[in-house]
């Protein structure tokens, strides 16, 4: 907002709120924001929309970062969403980049798995795209459940009892609100960690194949500063996607003694050294 020109304090003021990975205090949350009257509602999940959008049909609501809206029921078409929501909405073919890119970069890896937060109802999106990629690309898929924080160090045993050998974090808000624990768990089982999100792979992950989070939301701001203006929401278009990268941690493949295709350093946006 600030490269768009606004000054907090002076021309806006901003109020967050913070679920900490947990969906339960959303409806909360939501219903507290909405008793502020705010002009807009920013937020970043499918779960963050679900719960702005059973608090309130009219002031409006942007979101950065979120899995299929119109299957989802956030909006009513694509172009012109109608209502009170619109934003940016990942990629629907991500997951199944990922598992693309996972192949060329493992080429010896048998068993990929996917952490899945169940309460999420993104999740059967990512689950939609990724089970019958993992087999187009002769990987035995391995779905591991989690529903708290505390099911992380069963979810690690059980990927190690089943012997995956690469893990894929998909976009979902759990992986956001547990990502320095999940990396850390990874390394320490020598698990080379995929995602989408290059924040994750510039922590610790291995590799991440997406759009930079903070372009999603630069756009997202784009979005309000139109609204601020007078533009009503469901006049503005849900935004997808227009640049990829593809980034490569290698003190992390040298950490975990995981050695990379050749194609894939070739290829990668950026290479961690």
């Amino acid at each position: 907002m600030k490269s768009l020109g606004y000054v907090e304090g002076r021309d806006i003021s901003i109020e967050v709120r913070w679920g900490e990975g947990r969906i339960d205090r959303l409806s909360s949350l939501a219903a507290e924001v909405v008793a502020l009257n705010p002009a807009v509602i920013v937020t970043a999940t499918s779960a963050g929309v679900a719960a702005c959008k059973k608090a309130t049909s009219s002031i409006p609501i942007v979101f950065a970062t979120v899995f299929n809206p119109l299957e989802q029921g956030f909006v009513s078409n694509l172009r012109r969403p109608g209502g009170n929501i619109t934003g940016i909405m990942v990629y629907l073919g991500l997951a199944a980049k990922i598992v693309e890119v996972a192949r060329e970069a493992l080429p010896q890896a048998q068993r990929l798995a996917i952490l899945v937060h169940h309460p999420d109802p993104a999740h059967k999106f990512v689950l939609e795209t990724f089970l019958p990629t993992v087999q187009r690309f002769n990987f035995e898929p391995v779905v591991v459940h989690v529903e708290r924080t505390e099911d992380l160090e069963r979810a690690f045993k059980e990927l190690t009892d089943r012997k995956a050998d690469a893990l894929y974090l998909p976009d979902l808000a759990f992986g956001s609100s547990n990502r320095d624990q999940i990396i850390d768990r990874s390394v320490k089982a020598r698990l080379p960690l995929l995602s989408g999100q290059h924040d994750t792979t510039a922590a610790g992950g291995l590799l991440s194949y997406g759009t930079p989070r903070e372009e999603n939301f630069r756009r997202a701001a784009a979005l309000v500063d139109k609204i601020l203006r007078g533009a009503k929401p469901g006049d503005l278009a849900i935004e997808q996607p227009e640049r990829f990268e593809l980034v490569v941690n290698m003190k992390t493949a040298k950490a975990i003694d995981v050695k990379l295709s050749p194609t894939t350093l070739l290829r990668a946006t950026k290479v961690i050294e």
